[in-house]
């Protein structure tokens, strides 16, 4: 009996120093440029975290910009670095991202420290997640792009290079395709009840059970002096936030477990909301798509509440409904913003990181763009306001 122990302990001890070999072997050739090639976040995460003294996490809401009339091309966090010169802030930020893949982030955090990692915890960073509650749809939720994130996702993480190359080849990740996830997202649409039936705190008043109801009254109306672009609109925007909130929804779980994560690694965390197209909502509907948004606001500021995170609230940021042409996509309900809603926002994060009461100094940057006049725009809103008079929107 000795001997066979021996023997099989001398064997696992054996193919232990294999594997060993071979991880070291793949980490020294192979594993940075499978990371260039499948993950080329990563090397912004570490570098993020080490250095910053404050790390930004978005996504295409910090960067976008109008190329043709905005005059200023700074991010939201680089805003935020004008009016914090002696900090130092460091973004991640990628289009499609998600907090579920902010959550994955974490993994590569200093402070998460593995069973050979005695480094010093990272003191005193903030870090700051942007809140965008279209990102908690369906539409998102079932994203064609997903497989992808996912793939990437695989990469933030500590465990052995080599293994995380073997679930990658192994397809172990959520990898389900484009067309799966549209059939889930269309399955979400004709099942999921919107009525708001049985809500006692939040009154939701709409005749459509299903998001798909709504959807196909939209796509009946057929009269012809209906404005086409505005009618696709109208549809994109009942696809995004035509839902309700709640604690079974998979990005609020992801919001909770941030929270949960940045305590144990004594992360300072705040979320900011974003601010949608309350002015677009408005003009398509009225109130009757607008209260889905201040539901799922409500429902969220009193899950932060309860969670204890701090909040920077966005959500009716006043240079975000002045003026459509602050949204620099005039058909789709993205939250890309012009500069002046950029600066605006990270304004108002300022104050809540370095925690000064003292008025806020402004900052005026330099032009490095001209905006081209001579290319016309197509901006919406005159043909919003022929829709509102032929549905009697008053």
């Amino acid at each position: 009996m000795k001997t066979i122990i021996k023997n099989v302990v001398s064997r696992l001890i054996l193919v232990l120093v294999i594997l060993i070999g071979f991880n070291v072997l793949y980490k020294k050739e192979f594993y940075d440029a499978d990371v260039q090639k499948y993950s080329r976040v990563k090397s912004r995460i570490d570098s993020a975290f080490q250095y910053g003294d404050i790390v930004y996490l978005g996504e295409s809401s910090n960067t976008s910009y109008n190329p043709w009339t905005d005059t200023l091309k700074e991010s939201i966090s680089d805003f935020l670095q004008l009016y914090l010169p002696g900090k130092r802030i460091e973004a991640v930020t990628h289009e499609s991202y998600h907090p579920g893949l902010f959550r994955q982030m974490l993994n590569l955090h200093p402070n998460n420290r593995g069973l050979f990692e005695f480094m010093a915890m990272h003191q005193d960073q903030t870090i700051v997640l942007g809140v965008n509650i279209r990102t908690c749809g369906p539409t998102a939720v079932f994203s064609g792009n997903e497989a992808s994130n996912q793939q990437e996702a695989l990469f933030y993480s500590k465990r052995p290079s080599l293994l995380t190359r073997l679930f990658m080849s192994l397809k172990y990740y959520d990898h389900r395709d484009a067309l799966e996830m549209e059939r889930l997202k269309f399955q979400w649409w004709r099942s999921v009840d919107i009525s708001g039936k049985g809500m006692d705190t939040f009154r939701i008043s709409n005749k459509y059970k299903t998001a798909k109801r709504w959807i196909d009254d939209l796509a009946s109306d057929q009269r012809p002096e209906l404005p086409v672009q505005v009618k696709n609109m109208a549809d994109a925007y009942v696809k995004e936030f035509a839902f309700l909130l709640d604690d079974n929804n998979v990005r609020v779980q992801d919001l909770k477990e941030i929270v949960e994560i940045c305590n144990k690694l004594s992360v300072n965390l705040i979320f900011h909301i974003l601010p949608p197209n309350i002015h677009h909502t408005e003009g398509l509907f009225g109130n009757q798509l607008k209260q889905y948004l201040d539901y799922n606001y409500w429902f969220l500021k009193k899950r932060f509440a309860n969670w204890g995170v701090t909040v920077v609230d966005n959500y009716n940021l006043p240079e975000a409904n002045e003026k459509v042409s602050r949204f620099t996509d005039q058909w789709y309900p993205t939250e890309h913003y012009d500069a002046a809603v950029r600066k605006a926002i990270a304004k108002s994060l300022v104050p809540v990181i370095v925690e000064e009461k003292s008025q806020l100094k402004d900052i005026f940057p330099k032009r490095n763009n001209e905006p081209n006049f001579s290319i016309k725009m197509p901006y919406s809103d005159s043909l919003i306001g022929v829709w509102r008079r032929l549905k009697r929107l008053n």
